[in-house]
């Protein structure tokens, strides 16, 4: 008999990073052979909370479609469906329940549901998959919910080496494995290569600079604007496109564009990009700049491996861990020398190195290929408690 695995987590038709995760984390747990399905929500963020337009994907392509394994379960907010959501996986009897963790709001959500599996569920391992062990806000009172919340888990898959030593300073004891984000390569359509995705976009420019995803502080989208004069002074031939919907105001990065003359050399996308249209912006493109603030480690880093465009980082978080001098360049910090030295030495050299090579070598060795051996020890060794 197949053993069972239970993930929770969100799952289309939610969109953005998380339910990306779970679905390439189901289809790896699925192809290994464990009888999986995914208890996803049926509320996720109550509108008053969420800073978009929209929580729901419109794509028309589905990654690794499973609809058929997704019971909406769960409300972030609704304490009986979290008694309900506890009934129907004692019900299931799993050997493991995998939760996806990223943000402190869902603490008292995830945990009082770990609480009712470690207490009377004794044969089921819980196992918390970390994105985002503190939130990129990192608001004060928030490690104080995590270490509550966390507490009850059997043992937590780190998705960086950053991450697994935020989780080991709490708790020390713990037994937690490492792994990274799977190398997003659904979005590769092979309906492009650079040239006819740069006439696609109406692009003319010798040299294409690609911010891509939502627009947050911590992405550091100022940085790279208030860089860009200097590397216009040299490589005057360059676009920078800025393509992602916005979670803030962003009248404050037009201010900057307008005020530093930049408006012939960027483009805007300010808006979602469906799965199916992701394609030409990452073919159009020499580089993926991620100038970030802070970081853990970054989806739109795997989305640029999948396309086999290399990045220019700077080196928070886990970023580093992942990015060298074969797959693109990190960066110390995001200053305006730094960054715009940066994206100018890369530009010039830019024939020189075969990155889609080296990024294709490299991805061999990253994502979830570790997965079968965490899965056979929480299914047959005594993988003990954190408290």
């Amino acid at each position: 008999m197949n053993k069972k695995i239970i993930i929770v987590g969100p799952a289309y038709p939610y969109r953005g990073g998380q339910p990306l995760v779970e679905a390439y984390l189901h289809k790896t747990i699925t192809s290994l052979g464990y009888d999986t399905n995914t208890i996803s929500y049926k509320l996720l963020y109550p509108k008053v909370f969420f800073p978009g337009k929209t929580q729901y994907d419109n794509s028309k392509f589905i990654p690794f479609e499973h609809n058929n394994n997704i019971q909406r379960l769960l409300n972030s907010i609704n304490p009986f469906s979290w008694w309900k959501t506890y009934k129907q996986i004692k019900k299931e009897k799993p050997d493991v329940v995998i939760i996806v963790w990223w943000m402190f709001f869902f603490g008292p959500c995830l945990g009082s549901l770990s609480f009712l599996i470690k207490h009377f569920m004794k044969q089921t391992k819980i196992c918390f998959l970390i994105e985002n062990y503190i939130s990129h806000e990192n608001h004060f009172f928030e490690k104080i919910i995590v270490k509550q919340t966390l507490k009850y888990a059997h043992c937590f898959i780190a998705e960086s080496h950053y991450i697994y030593n935020e989780i080991s300073k709490d708790f020390p004891k713990a037994k937690i494995y490492e792994t990274t984000l799977s190398v997003f390569d659904i979005y590769n359509m092979n309906r492009y290569d650079k040239q006819s995705a740069r006439e696609f976009l109406g692009i003319k420019n010798k040299n294409v600079l690609l911010f891509f995803g939502l627009i947050r502080k911590y992405k550091g989208l100022d940085a790279l604007l208030y860089a860009m004069p200097k590397v216009l002074e040299q490589k005057p031939d360059t676009k920078l496109m800025i393509v992602g919907e916005c979670y803030e105001d962003f009248t404050k990065y037009q201010n900057i564009i307008d005020s530093l003359h930049l408006n012939d050399s960027i483009m805007i996308e300010q808006k979602f990009i469906a799965n199916e249209d992701v394609e030409p912006y990452f073919k159009a493109c020499d580089y993926v700049v991620m100038p970030y603030h802070s970081a853990t480690q970054s989806g739109i880093l795997m989305m640029a491996y999948g396309f086999r465009r290399p990045v220019i980082a700077t080196n928070v978080g886990g970023m580093g861990e992942l990015v060298n001098e074969k797959t693109g360049l990190i960066i110390e910090n995001n200053s305006q020398q730094i960054l715009s030295s940066s994206i100018v030495e890369m530009l010039e050299k830019k024939e020189e190195v075969d990155y889609g090579a080296n990024i294709e070598e490299f991805i061999q060795n990253i994502g979830y290929n570790n997965i079968n051996k965490i899965l056979s020890d929480l299914t047959t060794k005594n993988i003990g408690t954190n408290e």
